[in-house]
């Protein structure tokens, strides 16, 4: 019955689209009922969640190849519409230990309660050993002249590591309270296996981290994906409470608090602790495939240019979760179905006019999100076109579902020219431009516009404003927030009735615009000299 009821929901979708292209004149206008169609189906039970691997996904992507084809998007791909690639699965060992020691004593940690690890090696041994070194931050910002590493040799040795940056405080260095790049574990873990290092461990605090040792656990307590084709020197990588961490340097006569304000400095170098660390651990591997979706529309404009912009979301959630009571589906109503029915309107949109555009469009669904990225990381180290030739990346994330708003914010434009560009867009849709909000928390860092970010391309998550139109300008903020605390990664991120997607639309004009912009430009966008990422090029 539910596959019935799918099946004419899709038919019903397509049959709208076209039949607006063959019987009405001029560009149709993206409508809060495309889109509210787009995320019925996609959130529908139907999807199981859309984790990886799942059946699920496949029928997203499914969805969203056919969708491309119907409106004449050529593949963008050699092999079609569809970019597969391999992810390897990692299940941590439920019975995993650690060990810190000096030659004359051993202190045994507890798992979870004390740390959490896993490895993203195959070949990893049973048991690894190696000279536990304190490298503060672990930063190296050329850019910035700070370097934590000073050509110290850690190859082979075991890095503790603290969480986020120095100065992560009002007027502080780097960027004061907003997190940059570096600050982010993810940083982390690519320098000390860029280094050599056989593990490592970050010490936990709540404020650094932004979450609670409780997400730690929750986070690390089940599988986690890679990329099997990038390169990784770790055998091991993990966390470890502030507590634990404190009693392992004490217990060796090592003073906590003044290594801490030590690597708050400039001339910070790596401190050997005089203790080593041990992790045996049986990780249990499995290869899943998956796929980006992705199709291109090629402008023909007279004064057309060979260049691109990639406009994202991704398309996978959580899946199911079996152990639940009651509802068991994630099903990733606002994150990300909002996302991927904005890509797939605009896809249409534009699909109806390629002699109005000066340049290319990628419309990329990505996967794997929700694992780190992965799906966006393996499609910007792979284009199918020179990364010299894509203007920017224009990612969609968790769109606004609740009303229009009186202003919008970009995350992550601070750091090319994308700041003057969303700021032009926006004021020419007569809506105030303000400066990214939230960015203690490292937003920019946690979605699929980072991956375009690292690759050298410019790149901005589009996002709503705090002022709602109406009566109750606290409206939209105030729904915001219940959904991040009641919603956000929880069962009950389902569609409702109520929900004013001239929200949604409003993000999608924005995008407009931003895309009209970029397509006047004669030059590649370039970031900012302090940004911490740069062309390649």
């Amino acid at each position: 019955m539910k596959i019935s009821k799918a099946l004419i929901l899709v038919f019903c979708i397509f049959g709208l689209f076209w039949s607006c292209q063959r019987f009405e004149k001029g560009p149709q206008p993206i409508t809060s009922h495309e889109i509210d169609a787009h995320i019925r189906f996609l959130s529908d039970d139907l999807c199981e969640g859309r984790a990886v691997g799942s059946r699920g996904l496949a029928i997203a992507a499914l969805y969203q190849e056919s969708f491309f084809r119907s409106i004449g998007l050529e593949p963008a791909f050699s092999q079609g519409f569809r970019q597969s690639f391999e992810l390897k699965g990692s299940s941590p060992d439920r019975n995993a230990s650690l060990e810190i020691f000096p030659d004359n004593m051993k202190i045994q940690y507890e798992l979870y309660k004390d740390f959490v690890v896993t490895s993203h090696r195959e070949d990893t041994p049973q048991g690894v050993e190696g000279e536990l070194i304190y490298c503060g931050f672990l930063i190296q910002a050329p850019e910035r002249e700070w370097d934590d590493i000073k050509d110290v040799d850690l190859k082979g040795k075991v890095l503790l590591v603290e969480v986020n940056e120095p100065g992560n405080y009002l007027g502080g260095i780097f960027e004061g309270e907003d997190m940059t790049y570096y600050g982010r574990w993810t940083y982390k873990f690519e320098k000390a296996s860029e280094l050599g290092a056989t593990g490592i461990l970050i010490i936990h605090n709540t404020k650094g981290a932004a979450y609670g040792w409780e997400v730690v656990q929750n986070s690390w307590a089940g599988e986690s994906f890679f990329l099997p084709d990038k390169e990784n020197n770790l055998f091991f990588q993990g966390w470890i409470s502030g507590e634990a961490a404190e009693k392992a340097l004490r217990d060796a006569g090592l003073d906590r608090k003044a290594l801490a304000l030590q690597a708050e400095k400039e001339n910070f170098r790596p401190v050997p602790l005089g203790l080593n660390c041990r992790v045996r651990q049986k990780p249990i591997f499995r290869s899943v495939d998956t796929d980006n979706v992705a199709g291109v529309l090629r402008g023909t404009h007279r004064k057309h240019k060979d260049q691109y912009i990639i406009i994202s979301a991704h398309y996978d959630h959580l899946g199911i979760d079996p152990n639940k009571q009651g509802d068991k589906i994630y099903n990733g109503a606002v994150d990300n179905c909002s996302a991927s029915a904005s890509l797939m309107a605009l896809a249409r949109y534009y699909a109806q006019i390629p002699k109005k555009l000066k340049v290319n469009l990628v419309f990329l669904a990505a996967t794997a999100e929700e694992e780190g990225l992965l799906g966006s990381d393996y499609f910007a180290r792979h284009l199918p076109f020179p990364e010299s030739e894509v203007l920017a990346n224009i990612n969609l994330e968790m769109t606004n579902v609740w009303g229009e708003t009186e202003d919008v914010f970009a995350i992550g434009a601070k750091h090319s020219d994308l700041d003057d560009i969303c700021r032009q867009a926006a004021e020419n849709l007569g809506l105030r431009y303000l400066p990214e909000k939230g960015g203690n928390l490292g937003f920019f860092f946690r979605s699929d516009q980072l991956s375009f970010a690292k690759a050298g391309i410019p790149a901005v998550w589009l996002h709503e404003g705090v002022t709602s139109k109406g009566r109750d300008k606290n409206f939209i903020a105030q729904k915001h927030e219940e959904y991040l605390k009641t919603k956000y990664h929880k069962v009950t991120d389902e569609i409702e009735e109520d929900w004013d997607l001239r929200g949604t639309v409003q993000i999608t004009k924005w995008a407009q615009e931003i895309i009209s912009i970029l397509s006047e430009m004669k030059n590649l966008t370039k970031f900012k000299p302090s940004s911490s990422f740069q062309r390649k090029n």
